[in-house]
């Protein structure tokens, strides 16, 4: 399938020419934090809220300089490829522009993940296999700013925060921030005295004051499909997950996902990779079949990160090989011949698997 049957064709942009009190009052208002650039018509290039906030942006300053120069897409490219742009530049969502570099729809990891969270893939994960485990935390004594800053730097949004027992007592997002700031720079003058800017934008305010207390707060256990249904339904970047004293151990983030659909990040202890000629089905074995080994692969060998290329062999119809790089205390290199993919990883691990015994006495 390809993008043109979930892209939004309603596109809200800004010219290049712009200023910031435009951009910020477009994202507070549609709740926006990627917002496409024309000048003369054309796609420019990409507004992200991350780099605002993280570069300081104040209503004074030019857009130009927060612009960055994210490729298009096309409305015939695939799923696939669109995960893949968005995972290289860690953006969620992308513009779409016709032959003449008009702007004529977005897609987002939203989009992406509801029209493929019936996938199986999904039910054969729980939360604790892809949720990011380090975190910034807050306290209920820290400001806006601090929780701004945090965000931006982390490209995580909805920090926890927490009390003195370290219990979840509320979780702050970039957009609620982006609200209450925009509110208090308009039609306020920063006086030439003034050289605090967290003051005029009221970001010295605490966290408390705008923190949301009642979202939902998942467990580890719990299978990802039922989470990502959360998520969609109260249209969430990221889903703090608790256990049982309603501590935080982690985040949902929805860009990770897209690292699961991608296929990386398939592992526990070993970061394994893949790339090339490959599907969803297949990344359920690849995932299954490295983890039955994972214990010997990481304790015999030391091996941290496996990198799995798939391509078709050009001279031969049907045919494919399998390129398994692994680095551990030793770097192995093993490639396999064959028409059926499945078998080809289970012959690549085999091989790895062997070599390992080989060399067991010198690890």
């Amino acid at each position: 399938m390809n993008i043109s049957k979930i892209m939004t064709k309603k596109v809200i942009s800004v010219e290049k020419t712009a200023s910031m009190n435009t951009v910020i009052s477009l994202m507070d208002t549609k709740e926006i934090k990627e917002l496409p650039v024309i000048s003369k018509k054309k796609y420019f290039g990409l507004l992200l809220y991350y780099d605002l906030v993280d570069r300081n942006a104040n209503k004074t300053d030019k857009i130009e300089k927060f612009i960055r120069r994210v490729p298009s897409l096309s409305p015939k490219d695939s799923i696939d490829r669109v995960i893949k742009i968005m995972q290289v530049n860690g953006i969620g969502a992308l513009p779409i522009t016709d032959e003449d570099s008009k702007l004529i729809g977005i897609v987002s990891d939203y989009d992406i993940i509801k029209l493929l969270i019936n996938n199986r893939i999904f039910d054969s994960l729980k939360v604790e296999d892809v949720v990011i485990r380090k975190f910034p935390i807050l306290r209920t004594e820290d400001t806006l700013a601090k929780a701004q800053k945090l965000a931006a730097i982390n490209r995580i949004d909805g920090l926890p925060i927490v009390d003195n027992f370290g219990k979840v007592v509320g979780q702050v997002f970039l957009s609620d921030i982006m609200k209450y700031t925009f509110a208090a720079f308009a039609g306020k003058k920063t006086a030439k005295k003034d050289k605090d800017q967290n003051k005029v934008a009221g970001l010295e305010k605490n966290v408390m004051e705008i923190s949301r207390r009642e979202l939902p707060q998942i467990s580890l256990t719990l299978n990802l499909r039922r989470a990502l249904e959360m998520m969609l339904s109260t249209k969430t970047k990221g889903v703090i997950v608790v256990d049982n004293d309603i501590k935080p151990v982690g985040i949902l983030s929805r860009l990770k996902i897209l690292d699961i659909l991608g296929g990386k990040s398939i592992g526990d202890n070993i970061d394994v990779q893949l790339s090339g000629e490959y599907d969803y089905e297949f990344i359920l074995l690849a995932r299954s079949e490295i983890n039955k080994r994972e214990r010997f692969f990481f304790n015999v060998g030391g091996i941290t990160s496996m990198r799995l290329h798939i391509k078709k062999v050009h001279d031969k119809v049907g045919k494919y090989q399998l390129n398994l790089l692994a680095f551990g205390k030793k770097k192995l290199d093993i490639k396999v011949d064959g028409v059926v993919k499945e078998v080809l990883l289970r012959d690549a691990l085999e091989k790895l698997e062997n070599s390992l015994e080989h060399f067991r006495d010198e690890f």
